[in-house]
């Protein structure tokens, strides 16, 4: 017998980026910074451009005649594509009534313990929307961990900033009158001057409603084909949608202002309480009053430290004398606006800004976990991000 000698060949296997990308996302990374440049083909400090769509869901929009019987109940929206990423912005709302004691109705004692609450905590003179965000990965089941969690964040922020004021939410009632012809009118406090020159409040005082109501507002927010983080798209849409949004016109039949229904209690007590019936105008509306010198909007930065391996290797590959490579230094990276599957799974360390047009921080938070940040870095990232919201607030349309 003779030994037959059999050679095996082996090649090596090659991927596209887009493949290699999924089964090595660090190692793809990597490469790209060492050419210095990203998956995504960006600069370092590159944002993504945004475009939006403003208002053009809304019920009050002004380029759509809505009829009475219009179903649409948004009260302001957006659209907004950042990449190949869209946001969709919509808000709605209800009216709820207002059970917190105004001054006028407390005594002394309480009134001055209101004061000094009210001198430390001016938070409560603000309020926030209820968002719900969803994030389309074609499937359904139960909301998910970075829903709730961006969903929860975005309220937080939202009511830290001190962007919408109590005071703008609050429902100014209307009165629907009915003359002996059978013409209906609707009245507004505010939009009726009196001939006889007394106050407006004097003159309605015996039809007007002695409850207070406010308006409650939730938003939706859907992103489709998600590539990184969500909450900076997800903030900056919403930031549009609220300055587009105007509050429907309520009021109440002045038929109903007397009625009373009782209510009986533990044993034979009873009580009487007001019942109103709060009806919303069709047509007419307000714009929402917001805080314009808070408006902020949100950038995030990711850092990562360059591997001196593969940098050291893609120099060869391009015919680069390096023999002086320090292979103990690391070299930390600032990225912007964080995007691509590579990054996302290969960037821990990050910073997250929220600031208006004057510069002012509204949240600013600093995730190290194990990449070497400057205070070059942190400078940097705060200069691009005022840039960013400056570019930013000029997209909407005044």
């Amino acid at each position: 017998m003779t030994d037959v000698e059999e050679t095996v060949e082996i090649q090596p296997i090659s991927f596209p980026p887009e493949v290699f990308a999924r089964i090595s996302p660090e190692l793809s990374l990597q490469r790209h910074l060492a050419l210095g440049l990203r998956p995504s083909l960006r600069r370092f400090d590159e944002f993504r451009d945004i475009e939006i769509n403003e208002d053009s869901l809304s019920r009050f929009n002004a380029s759509h005649m809505m009829n009475e019987d219009s179903q649409n109940n948004i009260l302001g929206s957006n659209v907004l594509k950042c990449g190949k990423t869209f946001v969709i912005t919509s808000i709605t709302g209800g009216i709820i009534e207002d059970t917190s004691t105004s001054l006028d109705e407390v005594d002394i004692g309480e009134k001055e313990l209101l004061d000094i609450v009210e001198q430390e905590d001016s938070l409560n003179k603000y309020t926030s929307v209820y968002p719900v965000v969803e994030v389309e990965r074609g499937r359904v089941g139960a909301c998910t961990d970075e829903e709730m969690t961006v969903s929860q964040k975005l309220f937080d922020s939202l009511l830290h900033s001190r962007i919408i004021p109590k005071d703008s939410l609050k429902v100014q009632t209307g009165i629907r009158t009915t003359d002996e012809n059978g013409v209906s009118q609707i009245i507004y406090p505010d939009e009726v001057n009196n001939v006889d020159g007394n106050d407006v409040d004097d003159s309605y005082k015996h039809v007007m409603p002695r409850k207070k109501w406010s308006y409650v507002l939730y938003a939706k927010i859907v992103v489709y084909s998600r590539t990184g983080p969500v909450f900076d798209m997800c903030w900056n849409s919403l930031m549009y949608a609220l300055q587009s949004t105007r509050l429907p016109r309520a009021f109440i039949d002045e038929r109903a202002t007397d009625l009373k229904m009782t209510v009986r209690m533990k044993g034979r007590s009873t009580t009487i309480r007001e019942a109103y019936d709060i009806l919303c105008d069709p047509k007419k509306s307000l714009p929402l009053t917001l805080n314009d010198s808070n408006l902020a909007y949100a950038s995030s930065f990711g850092i990562i430290d360059l591997d001196p391996e593969v940098a050291l290797e893609e120099a060869r590959k391009q015919e680069d004398k390096q023999e002086d490579v320090e292979m103990d230094k690391i070299d930390s990276i600032l990225l912007a606006d964080i995007d691509t599957e590579a990054e996302e799974s290969s960037i821990y360390s990050t910073i997250s800004l929220i600031n208006n047009l004057k510069g002012d921080f509204k949240q600013l938070s600093i995730i190290g976990a194990g990449s070497r940040i400057t205070p070059n870095m942190i400078r940097n990232a705060i200069t691009l991000s005022k840039c960013r919201s400056q570019d930013l607030s000029q997209k909407i349309k005044k």
